[in-house]
């Protein structure tokens, strides 16, 4: 079932009150903002039922979501980042469920996939560090003999974001820099 508009909960940063009964929520409280209604607490807004799934594990999110007919994507307020970060997803306990017995099916696969794929990337980071190499060769023929591989490694240091994880440096162009 394909959701058109997700549906909203945040976590929030003040004192707050639900707009439909009245209650003082307090501080870091679930609340969803309605059109015409305003903040209204999750047992006001009907969502009280659902069950909180934190962020982390992808495919439980996905087939969660996918199993439930009402999910709500919960939201925080980053001070640091100034925008609003997903805490996790509010679904039906009946999806949650059914869920963790498909990813408990296919655990073992899906594990086995990770490996290989992981494989896969340190072949294909081998592989670019080393034309990296060889560009870096071609466009210094001076520099020192076997110096090449040093600044390769050093400048595609993964997850390091130096200048040879850019899209440019991966276009291996005469003109980067």
């Amino acid at each position: 079932m394909k959701q058109t508009a997700d549906l909203k909960v945040f976590i929030s940063t003040q004192d707050s009150s639900c707009d439909e009964c009245g209650e003082n929520l307090g501080r870091r409280a679930w609340i969803t903002l309605i059109k015409d209604k305003g903040a209204l607490c999750l047992a006001c807004a009907d969502l009280d039922h659902l069950i909180f799934l934190p962020s982390g594990d992808a495919a439980l999110t996905r087939r969660a979501r996918k199993h439930s007919t009402l999910a709500a994507v919960v939201l925080k307020w980053s001070r640091a980042r100034k925008r609003y970060e997903r805490q996790g997803l509010l679904v039906q306990a009946q999806a949650l469920e059914q869920a963790e017995r498909e990813c408990l099916a296919d655990s073992e696969a899906r594990a086995r996939r990770r490996e290989r794929e992981a494989a896969r990337r340190v072949e294909l980071d081998r592989q670019y560090v080393k034309r990296f190499a060889m560009r870096v060769r071609e466009l210094f023929p001076r520099c020192p003999s076997g110096r090449e591989v040093a600044i390769a490694e050093h400048a595609c240091f993964r997850y390091s974001g130096r200048v040879g994880r850019s899209a440019t440096a991966k276009s291996l162009d005469e003109n980067f820099g």
